[in-house]
């Protein structure tokens, strides 16, 4: 602290500290899957099964999907947030040079994904006015849109005549208008449109390049009022009204910035309809339904799923969640459903998980649990799971039937829920299995002791039947060979630690790289390390056991720092789960009854 100033509140800048290291949530899954409605280009996050039916909807019983129920199934057995991302068919096969060739609405062609929608004619019978539903999908066919022009709640008057050139009025009441508000001024001959750009006293200004044209005498008498329209949104159990809109789009109050982001229902986009006003507005529509929607739900490809990153808003499927740091599982239920109906085969659904694999090995910083496709038998899903060796994913098998349902869905969803329950309960080195599901009643297939020997030895993690104990996860490996990477808690361990590192080392970034920076991150990365391993999540008797960090001129040298690059080595003992319990009975037996025989 500086002395001897005047009385007074003075600022000084500490010095600077970096972002402590700690672990992020954990056990937050993606969802792939179909829907009836609800975003094909953004995951978005779930909370509740109860407020994923508010964004997706509920398709009929003859049309659902998974995702659902997986969805459902997570909630039941422990999760408390993942993130949902609608698959559609939306686009064409891959072109010559790679690029997915997006169609426009056709009505015409329902084996796409489109949009319901309707265009609003003016005064003129031009379209001025296009309305789309929210996504995707008939549901959106079922949306009804109203146009009611209101009369003016306020009125005003001249007090000073307004002059060709002039870009301002003076009027005897500002009430009821502001920035925004599209104003109309007629003195009974003539009429001017203009959009208020400021409100000061009792004068409202426009832009200055639109000057009035003629004479508005205060004489006369010159009305001034507001001119807007209303718009009205509403399905069978929703009711949107959106009020004083019009199509200035440099006004507040422009209809696309007022409904676009707002409603959960439609979207709107100005057709810049070239009508002079006041018959630039929608005419008065009462009920105009939309039309023209289609699922693209019976026509999903792989293609679908593996998806395309465009930039925002175009970013779709696998390769559009690639960037997305927010979950560290992948779930795609939905895969099995596609095979379940006959509308791919089993290569297909092979194509997509190898896809999700890859991204997850890639990005390093996901976990896949991927579903075995329905109705395989044990040896059929042995050959599945010997289509991966990889660390990044886990398979299970068989199929469970939830509560209350007459159909067996697959378990990945279920397992994600397990997944989060233990990460919130211990950690992420506590291995998912030997848990009870929640909401499952029963399995498709009871496996034998002998089916169970050969599936966990393959690294399929089986679901079985415990009596009184319920059903539960029976298996904790990855689909690695390799023995060091074998057990998901090991693979999710190093996963964990390595968003961590990554995230919290990002104030890193320009700092001049130094002996001294060296010290601080070998310092900061150790201590966070020093806390795992106190807490369970590493092995050993001692630290130095559990973990070594090194960042020294050891592992940087001149060329590395000419490149810009600071390197940490950080080596791990992570946990692994006791998978076999032998248990050896040992009778003594009597020596005298020995000697005695029998």
């Amino acid at each position: 602290m500086v002395n001897n100033r005047a009385p007074g509140v003075f600022m000084e800048r500490g010095p600077s500290r970096p972002t402590e290291l700690g672990l992020l949530p954990s056990g937050i899954p993606v969802f792939l899957g179909m829907a009836q409605r609800g975003p094909t280009n953004d995951p978005v996050r779930v909370t509740s099964i109860e407020q994923f039916y508010s964004i997706f909807g509920k398709l009929p019983p003859e049309m659902d999907t998974f995702l659902a129920p997986s969805v459902d199934g997570f909630f039941l057995n422990g999760g408390r947030e993942c993130y949902v991302m609608r698959i559609a068919h939306l686009f064409d096969q891959p072109t010559d040079d790679d690029r997915p060739n997006f169609r426009a609405a056709a009505p015409d062609r329902f084996d796409f994904a489109i949009k319901s929608s309707v265009r609003l004619r003016d005064g003129a019978k031009q379209n001025t006015l296009l309305v789309q539903a929210m996504s995707e999908g008939v549901w959106g066919n079922e949306i009804r849109v109203s146009v009611v022009a209101r009369p003016s709640p306020v009125q005003t008057f001249l007090t000073v005549d307004g002059q060709p050139g002039d870009n301002s009025v003076m009027v005897k009441s500002t009430y009821g208008f502001a920035r925004g508000t599209q104003i109309k001024l007629s003195d009974g001959v003539h009429e001017a449109y203009r959009v208020v750009a400021a409100v000061e006293g009792r004068l409202l200004y426009w832009n200055e390049r639109e000057p009035l044209e003629t004479t508005f005498a205060s004489s006369a008498p010159t009305l001034v009022e507001p001119v807007h329209f209303d718009l009205i949104a509403e399905t069978h159990s929703q009711r949107e009204v959106f009020r004083d809109l019009n199509l200035a789009r440099q006004s507040p109050r422009f209809a696309e910035r007022i409904i676009n982001g707002t409603s959960q229902l439609i979207l709107v986009t100005d057709l810049n309809s070239d009508s002079p006003m006041p018959l630039a507005f929608p005419t008065e529509v009462a009920g105009q339904r939309l039309e023209g929607g289609a699922d693209g739900l019976f026509t999903v490809r792989p293609e679908d799923f593996n998806g395309m990153d465009n930039g925002p808003g175009q970013r779709y499927g696998l390769l559009g969640i690639a960037e997305f740091e927010q979950t560290d599982l992948l779930c795609m239920p939905d895969l099995a459903w596609c095979v379940q109906r006959g509308l791919w085969t089993v290569r297909d659904m092979e194509v997509v998980q190898q896809q999700a694999v890859a991204i997850c090995e890639e990005r390093q910083d996901r976990f896949a649990i991927l579903d075995i496709p329905p109705e395989y038998s044990p040896t059929a899903a042995m050959q599945w799971r010997r289509l991966f060796d990889t660390s990044y994913a886990a398979l299970y098998y068989p199929f469970v039937k939830p509560t209350g349902s007459s159909r067996f869905v697959p378990p990945s969803g279920f397992v994600a829920g397990i997944y989060a329950r233990c990460d919130r309960e211990m950690g992420v080195y506590r291995a998912p299995a030997n848990e009870a599901f929640q909401g499952v009643v029963d399995l498709q297939l009871m496996l034998q002791q002998g089916d169970l020997a050969m599936l966990n030895g393959e690294g399929v993690n089986c679901l079985q039947v415990l009596g009184q104990r319920g059903i539960r996860v029976w298996g904790a490996r990855t689909a690695s060979s390799e023995p060091q990477l074998l057990y998901i808690n090991v693979r999710r361990t190093i996963l964990a630690i390595g968003r961590a590192l990554y995230r919290g080392l990002q104030w890193v970034i320009f700092e001049p790289n130094d002996q001294q920076l060296w010290h601080i991150i070998q310092r900061d990365v150790g201590f966070f390390l020093d806390g795992l391993w106190r807490q369970g999540y590493l092995k050993g008797e001692s630290a130095d056991q559990a973990y070594i960090v090194r960042c020294d001129d050891s592992v940087n040298n001149e060329e590395s720092i000419t490149l810009g690059q600071v390197a940490v080595d950080v080596w791990l003992a992570p946990f692994r789960p006791a998978e076999f319990i032998g248990v050896h009975v040992v009778q003594e037996v009597d020596s005298m009854a020995q000697e005695g025989g029998v």
